[in-house]
């Protein structure tokens, strides 16, 4: 029993490689609660990255999460050509729209505010997601609520960390032992990417993505921790 658990244990690192690159920021307003928005415009996403899907992506996860935590939400058509009309027809041209303005046009009394800094590959075998979320209060223009998080997955790095704790677990034969944790790992790793895709597909609004991801399914499991971590301290409405 307790070698079952020190086998466990020791995997368990492995794990955390993939969990953060950084510990997740979070900011909210003390008297959030008196400040609770009833309805939420997801706004057109601040895209940093060369990767045009990343934008449509992040919109609708976070509309994802905001529909969990119980917010009415305005359509993205409606934000869009409310925008349209106002001369806005990408997200680096909201800002010279006041919250005050956007609130109005939309009919929401929330707006968030979502910047992508990194999105899928930055080299061959590693994957990041890095961005932010602000939610903003139109009748005052004051944020009530934020979040910020890095997180990554590098393929190379879990596979070396499987293969060193292969050597601490196995027999004689080191090299044996690396390769049979390497490819324990391999297999972890397959399933529960596999896992994160199938819960996706299952979910009425995530399943959206992909339209757009239709190869390297590695970054469904990333998004699914990243937009997690990020909304995890969002109050519920």
């Amino acid at each position: 029993m307790h070698s079952s658990r020190n086998k466990i244990f020791l995997w368990a690192p492995i794990f955390l490689l993939l969990s953060a690159c950084s510990a997740p920021l979070t900011e909210i307003a003390q008297d959030f609660k008196s400040r609770m928005p009833t309805r939420i415009a997801v706004l057109p996403v601040r895209n940093e990255t060369a990767d045009m899907d990343a934008p449509i992506v992040f919109r609708i996860l976070a509309q994802a999460e905001l529909a969990e935590k119980g917010y009415a939400l305005v359509d993205f058509s409606q934000i869009d050509e409310a925008l349209r009309e106002k001369g806005i027809e990408e997200a680096g041209q909201i800002e010279a729209l006041t919250p005050q303005e956007i609130g109005e046009l939309v009919g929401a009394d929330g707006l968030l505010y979502t910047t992508v800094s990194s999105y899928g590959r930055q080299a061959a075998v590693h994957l990041k997601m890095d961005g932010s979320f602000t939610l903003i209060e139109p009748r005052t223009g004051q944020r009530i609520w934020f979040s910020e998080l890095s997180v990554c997955d590098d393929i190379v790095l879990e596979g070396g960390a499987a293969m060193m704790i292969g050597e601490l677990l196995g027999g004689k034969d080191k090299a044996k032992s690396r390769q049979k944790a390497l490819e324990t790992y391999l297999a972890m790793r397959q399933a529960r990417i596999a896992q994160a895709v199938n819960r996706f597909r299952a979910h009425p609004i995530r399943r959206e993505v992909f339209r757009v991801i239709t190869i390297d399914m590695d970054k469904i499991y990333l998004l699914e921790i990243f937009f997690a971590r990020n909304f995890k301290k969002l109050p519920r409405r």
